[in-house]
């Protein structure tokens, strides 16, 4: 398998769960900071791989690509059915991850990145900040009462999500408000595979002119 992902990207999801499966893969690092997306290693351009211009696609040992990262995150567990990651298939456990793996998806993945978006209206922004207010506060209750989304495991809705909220030195808001959320956060951090996995971007930083992004503070996310 190959995985097309970019540092900071919610690509990184899918990269965790592979490091954490233990499972063979080829990484190829692409560059979305520039227009038109390129590869790192040979500036080929990316749409020649897919045509959707993003990241993460799955390039199967069958040769098929496979795209949009809650469906690659399931399709990599899948690989190894015995793992906590993702429950068996028709079980509501099963459906629970694959509604947290929506949500995150549409309700908190689609309301960060318009804040960050340098040709964005304030006005817009404003809404977007208040919408991802609620969301994070829906989650933040939720973790009062468990270490992760859907209960006592680890599963790929929380890769997920923890690549949504950032992770250091590159955060794009303040966890402050949200203190369980920040205990999830680093409860992530701490995991081999999210270490390994910094261990392997590392070097692709130095190779991509990254965006400054701006932090979205205590009081913007409240008003």
């Amino acid at each position: 398998m190959i995985l097309y992902a970019s540092p900071l990207a919610c690509s990184g999801a899918a990269h965790m769960i592979l490091l954490e499966l233990g499972l063979p893969h080829e990484i190829e690092f692409v560059d979305i900071y520039v227009q038109p997306h390129v590869l790192i290693d040979d500036g080929s351009l990316f749409t020649d791989v897919n045509p959707k211009n993003s990241v993460p696609a799955l390039r199967l040992d069958s040769g098929e690509l496979l795209t949009e990262v809650g469906v690659i995150l399931q399709y990599i567990a899948d690989l190894k059915p015995d793992s906590s990651l993702l429950p068996k298939a028709g079980s509501l456990a099963r459906y629970r991850v694959m509604e947290w793996l929506s949500y995150v998806g549409s309700d908190v993945h689609k309301t960060i990145g318009p804040l960050f978006h340098p040709h964005m209206p304030e006005a817009a922004k404003e809404i977007h900040r208040q919408n991802l207010h609620r969301r994070l506060t829906c989650i933040e209750q939720l973790l009062v009462h468990q270490p992760y989304v859907t209960g006592d495991a680890f599963t790929v809705a929380d890769a997920y999500l923890f690549v949504m909220i950032g992770w250091e030195p590159y955060f794009k808001f303040d966890l402050t408000p949200y203190p369980n959320l920040a205990k999830f956060h680093g409860r992530v951090a701490s995991r081999p595979s999210y270490m390994r996995f910094r261990q392997i971007i590392a070097p692709v930083f130095e190779r991509v002119k990254l965006p400054i992004f701006p932090n979205v503070g205590l009081e913007a996310m409240r008003r």
